[in-house]
Formats: C-alpha cells, structure tokens, sequence
C-alpha cells in the first residue's frame, strides 16, 4: 500500500482534498488508514468493503462503520485507493452524487513556481511565487514571495488566498489576506482553479477579472547566428506583467523583450516596443505564424529577422527553453567536471535534456530522484553504479527547472563519499575576460604583457588568451592547469601540458586572473613557485 496518497475534489466537500500519510501500524478492517497531513480526514476501508474519506464520527467509531462524505462503490477487494477502478461519489446535502472529478492518485501535481499579476491593485502581492517544499498550509502546498513578503496558501475556508505576515504569524490556520480565489481549491492547484479573484480595495473585497495566476513560464534561449545577435542570449519571464495577456520576457542585458504582439505573433523588439506597452508589433526577428497560445520555444513556423529595409526568413533562428550551452565551476575538486557543455540534440533522459562536455566525457542529466548530476559517459537507465559515483549532484530536486536555475548547492564526490561545496556553480554564461595582463618580474620576462581573449576558440573546453605582440598563450592544459606556452602548445593544438609558466592549483573553471594558490615558472631544468606572478584584468 502506498505510503502517501493524494484526494482532489474539486466540485464539493472541498476540505476533503490534500495529502494523506498512512498511519504506521494502524489498520481499519484489516486495511491501512491514511490521515489527512494537516486535517481532519481519514481515508479508511469500512465494513462494507469500500475506501471511505471520513471524520471525526468515523475516528471516534474506531472506524468500525461506513462514515464518510466520499467514497468509492465499488468494493476494493484490497486494491489501495488510488488503484480502485469505478466513479467516487461524494456527500450534496442528504445524498450522494457520482463525481468524476473526484481523484485519488500517489502523485501530485505541485507547480515549482507561480506567477501573480493584479495590474489594478494589491501589486506589491504580483511576482514571482516559489514553492516551500517542507511546508503545507491546511493540507495543501504554500508558496513563498521571493521578496518573502506574501504567501499563496489555501485558507481554512478552502480557498486559495494571497496574504502576508498576519497569516503566516498564525500558521496559516486562517483565511487572512488582501486576495483569494472565489471557487474554493478542492485539491486543485492556485493556476488550476477556474472562477475570479477578488482583492481588497478599501474594506470591502471587489471581484477583479484582471487578476492572474498562472506558472511562472521558464526562461528561454534565442540563438540568431547569423544577424540581430544582439537579441540572441537568455531571456527571464517578466515576473508581474503580461503583455496583450500573454507572458513577457526580457533579455539579460535589459535592452530586448520577447513579446506577443497585437497581431498574435511572437516578436523579439527593444525599447521601442516597451514605450508602446507592447500594444504594437515592433520588433527586429518575428515568427511568421499566429501563435494561436502556444509559447515561443513550441512554434515551428519560421522565423524572419530585419535585414536592411526588410525581413527574412532565418532557420537558423531558434527559441528553446533548454540553454544550448552550459558552464561549469568547480575549483575545490573534480576540477576535470569543469567547462563548457553542449546540448545534445534530440537526447533525453528520464525526461529531461542531456548536456555534453565539449572535448570531455561527463554528461549533466537528472537523476532517478528528480536531482541533477554530472556522470561520466552516456547515462544508463538502472546503471545504480554510475548514478552513485556521480561526480557532482545538486541536493535540491529540479522540479522542470534547467540546472543553472536550481537553487541549491551542489556536492561532489571526494573519496567516497558525496562533500557539499557552495563553490560548485552551473551557469549559461562564463566570465571571460577579453584581456588579462601578466606579470612576472622574477624570470621569464618574455611572457608577461597584455593577453587578448581568441574569440570563437577554446583549448581543452576551456577559454584561450593570446599575448599581444608574442608568441605565448594562456591556455587550459590537459592536467587542468592554466598554463603559459608557446608555438610548440599551439602546434598540438593545446592537447598537452607545455609551457614555462603554470599555476599550481587545478582551476575548476575559475579564471586565470580568480585561480587561488601560486603560480611556477620554468628556471633552468625545473619549475619554481613564483609569488610575484601576477596574473590580473
């Protein structure tokens, strides 16, 4: 029998719904109890042999009855609840009625994120909303501000409400707040719920159709290679606006939106289309096709881009919410795990997208327990012996989200045994410095100077800088290194470890100019630690 199990009943006898913990040791007609997870409701097996959510009276009776307000008809014949084929009925004043609503599952639709948009009030409640996966409220989940200063959670009245410190003070046993949804939550999620909101304006709570509530969308990733790179790059959902009632995106730099609109097209425009509230069609790269509702990253009409005094179409143009390239740090261990990885076309695992080190071995793909890891090869369906060696894993499950955007720290293998290491970082962007200036005044004077970053270039998934006016490189050596060499590194395109200068510490990804520890120089037959190299912006 299932440990935990879940009831919506989204049509009536709402205060029913949640999550039910099975009661360890305790049985009712020879068949397990789960206990509502902060309720009053039991889901039990009566004497007629059918699975029954009750109360107190069915408690207080020790279940030794057939008490309930839902139950399911057909006899279970000890097949668990959420197994049982038939329609449940559920308690309308004196008689019961079949609702095929009704659900009882082992799994529960929990959304990671939601987004709240009120344009006419109450807009210090509007953002971005994450999910406090400890925490219930009433039974139900509870999500948290990223300002922490407002909670959605279902009230004791069983509606969804938006409210702040008075009712987290109580615990959440209350239905305080400034919003709440009419239509109570029956088990059903906040952007689930159908019906309208109402907010409080003044003392008095007002219907508002304008009120929102919906998941927050996920990033998304343009890539224009060939023109308009400008508006290529990672674009973040607008946490409190919508633009002609659909989702916003803007870019990381600030400077583009990614929009639809007023034609039902989705539009990449600058500041220009901002100005107009995006009630406007401006923009440097469309797609050609009605979107009709679906999001950018699902749109497979092409897409056109301003070239000259006109619009093209582009296939090289994509919108995807799976970054195309990954950077990873980790400079305190498994340095090797460090770099840059590439998404792997049409490769999935358990659900999820695979991302490749470029010039490497390990792959990042989730874990059977909902998790990112980083493993070595390609990752293997019941392979518990590659799982468990993983070399780095993120402590909180992903829930859908990329692993640059998981909050959470990392781990990785040392000896053993898993090590927590705040240092470990995964980005879809990597700092890296068009010039760096080096400085060694102790010996092998002909290395220092001005390096400029190649761009387009890498050595061993790694940056590469070039000295001005030289013949040295700044390189990532194949041990992990930065190093200082020459023509001879070059010609083995950087898949050695030669040079006159390296650092001691493996870098883990961090930059030449961030690597801790010192750096050795080449003197006479052997290398030296040097503290006066400097390596800076």
């Amino acid at each position: 029998m299932p440990a935990t199990i879940f009831v919506t009943c989204p049509n009536g006898q709402h205060h029913c719904a949640g999550e039910y913990k099975v009661l360890a040791g305790e049985k009712a007609n020879g068949r397990p109890v789960w206990k509502q997870r902060s309720g009053n409701c039991w889901m039990y097996s009566g004497t007629n042999g059918m699975w029954i959510v009750g109360g107190r009276d069915a408690r207080d009776k020790n279940f030794n009855c057939s008490h309930g307000v839902l139950f399911c008809r057909t006899l279970h014949n000890g097949i668990p609840p959420d197994q049982v084929s038939g329609v449940w009925e559920r308690l309308a004043g004196e008689r019961f009625v079949e609702d095929s609503t009704i659900k009882v599952s082992t799994t529960y639709y929990k959304p990671f994120a939601l987004r709240v948009v009120s344009p006419n009030g109450q807009q210090r409640c509007t953002g971005e909303y994450i999910l406090m996966t400890e925490a219930m409220a009433n039974g139900l989940p509870l999500w948290k501000h990223k300002s922490g200063r407002s909670f959605i959670y279902c009230g004791t009245n069983g509606a969804w409400v938006i409210g702040g410190a008075d009712a987290r003070s109580k615990k959440f046993k209350c239905a305080r707040g400034v919003m709440y949804s009419k239509r109570k939550s029956g088990g059903l999620m906040p952007d689930q719920t159908e019906g309208v909101w109402l907010r409080l304006s003044g003392r008095e709570f007002n219907e508002d159709a304008a009120i929102s509530v919906s998941v927050m969308p996920s990033s998304l990733y343009v890539q224009s290679p060939k023109s308009q790179q400008g508006c290529a790059g990672e674009y973040v959902p607008v946490a409190d606006k919508l633009a002609n009632s659909y989702p916003l995106w803007q870019h990381v730099g600030g400077k583009c939106w990614l929009y639809s609109g007023s034609n039902g097209m989705w539009i990449i425009g600058g500041r220009d289309a901002q100005a107009k509230n995006f009630s406007c069609t401006r923009g440097v790269i469309y797609c050609k096709t009605v979107h009709g509702g679906e999001m950018p990253d699902k749109m497979v009409g092409p897409w056109l881009r301003l070239d000259g005094d006109g619009f093209r179409e582009d296939a090289e143009i994509s919108v995807s919410s799976k970054p195309a390239i990954l950077h990873i740090l980790s400079p305190n261990g498994q340095q090797k795990c460090a770099g840059e990885y590439l998404l792997v076309a049409n490769e999935r695992f358990r659900g999820q997208p695979v991302w490749k080190q470029r010039r490497g071995h390990f792959r990042i793909c989730s874990s059977k327990d909902g998790t990112w890891m980083v493993v070595t090869g390609t990752p293997k369906e019941g392979n518990v012996e590659q799982a468990k060696l993983a070399a780095l894993r993120c402590h909180q499950p992903h829930f859908g989200l990329m692993p640059h955007k998981v909050r959470g720290a990392w781990s990785r293998l040392a000896g053993e045994s898993p090590e927590k290491d705040d240092a470990i970082k995964v980005t879809s962007t990597v700092a890296k410095p068009a010039k760096l200036h080096v400085t060694t005044p102790s010996g092998q004077q002909k290395c220092g100077g001005e390096y400029v970053l190649v761009a387009g270039e890498s050595a061993n998934n790694h940056p590469l800088w070039k000295q001005m006016g030289g013949k040295y490189w700044l390189y990532s050596g194949t041990n992990g290194l930065w190093i200082i060499g020459s023509s001879s590194a070059q010609k083995k395109n950087f898949e050695c470890s030669r040079g006159v200068i390296y650092s001691a510490v493996p870098h883990g990804g961090q930059s030449p100019n961030q690597v801790g520890g010192a750096w050795l120089r080449l003197e006479g037959e052997q290398f030296v630690e040097d503290d006066s190299i400097g390596v800076k912006l």
